[in-house]
């Protein structure tokens, strides 16, 4: 397949050889290193596809606008921005179905797949290490409810669970960044491992993960997510699903749908076209 003229942003190992790639780390040759703080470093007008997966709720509030200004920026007229978030309408309609489950009919299972759903809400707000709690249930040698889990986060979880129960602590593990969703920042730098390895402040190595990228530091749904895209400027926003897409032959890059399994499948899955004019 020739190249296209497709950019992925904030990429990881979620990428196609035939797209530009880029992340704040490059993962892999492929990729292209690029401080995404500072904005997106390519000519306005010199796309016709930007997509990002699970990137959104990594940026704070108050710099969305300016992110999402960046995606129309670099995005030719016409051309089509899609959008993969972690679904808060959908968390939450789970959540409540499962309290009233507890509530009415407890059992062992029902009760697993809340304690689930719970992490799946807030582990990744308030988490301090890497993998927090999450990374923890998924290394239990029995999980009463494996299939709800693959359920819920899909190619995410089997990769996982293939490779659990092996802890990673003291560093950075990609597995738990696809759980994040994102390249850890960098935040800090050399400064950051000169103070850490001097003095182990605890509130400093906190400070520094939760600045690193793998936390999510906002939610959306189809409501909030529609807004913030059409006040940064994109017309015909459209919810759509996994397998839909405007994009030209988007099945065939393998990006929200690999080998037939979709990667985030309780996800939010939106496109808008910047105007052309």
């Amino acid at each position: 397949m020739g190249k296209v003229n497709y950019l992925n942003v904030g990429c990881g190992r979620k990428f196609h050889l035939a797209w530009t790639n880029i992340d704040m780390v490059a993962a892999d040759p492929a990729v292209h290193a690029a401080n995404l703080i500072k904005g997106i470093p390519f000519e306005t007008g010199t796309f016709d596809v930007v997509y990002h997966s699970q990137v959104l709720e990594h940026i704070p509030k108050e710099n969305t606008p300016a992110f999402l200004a960046e995606c129309l920026r670099v995005l030719r007229p016409g051309g089509i921005l899609r959008v993969v978030v972690p679904d808060l309408e959908d968390m939450a309609r789970e959540y409540l179905r499962l309290l009233d489950q507890n509530l009415s009919n407890p059992s062992a299972r029902s009760a697993a797949d809340y304690d689930w759903l719970m992490l799946e809400m807030y582990d990744q707000v308030v988490r301090n290490d890497t993998g927090g709690a999450m990374a923890n249930y998924l290394r239990q040698p029995a999980m009463l409810n494996e299939d709800y889990v693959v359920a819920r986060i899909g190619k995410v979880a089997t990769d996982l669970i293939h490779r659990k129960r092996q802890p990673q602590a003291g560093r950075s593990d990609d597995r738990w960044r696809r759980l994040g969703r994102i390249t850890p920042a960098k935040v800090g730098g050399w400064l950051r491992r000169k103070l850490l390895a001097r003095w182990g402040s605890e509130a400093l190595k906190v400070g520094s993960f939760r600045l690193g990228g793998e936390v999510h530091l906002w939610m959306y749904d189809r409501y909030s997510l529609a807004r913030a895209l059409s006040q940064a400027g994109f017309v015909d926003v459209l919810r759509v699903d996994p397998h839909t897409s405007a994009v030209a032959e988007w099945s065939s890059y393998e990006l929200d749908v690999r080998g037939g399994a979709v990667v985030d499948p309780t996800s939010l899955f939106m496109e808008a076209r910047k105007p052309l004019l």
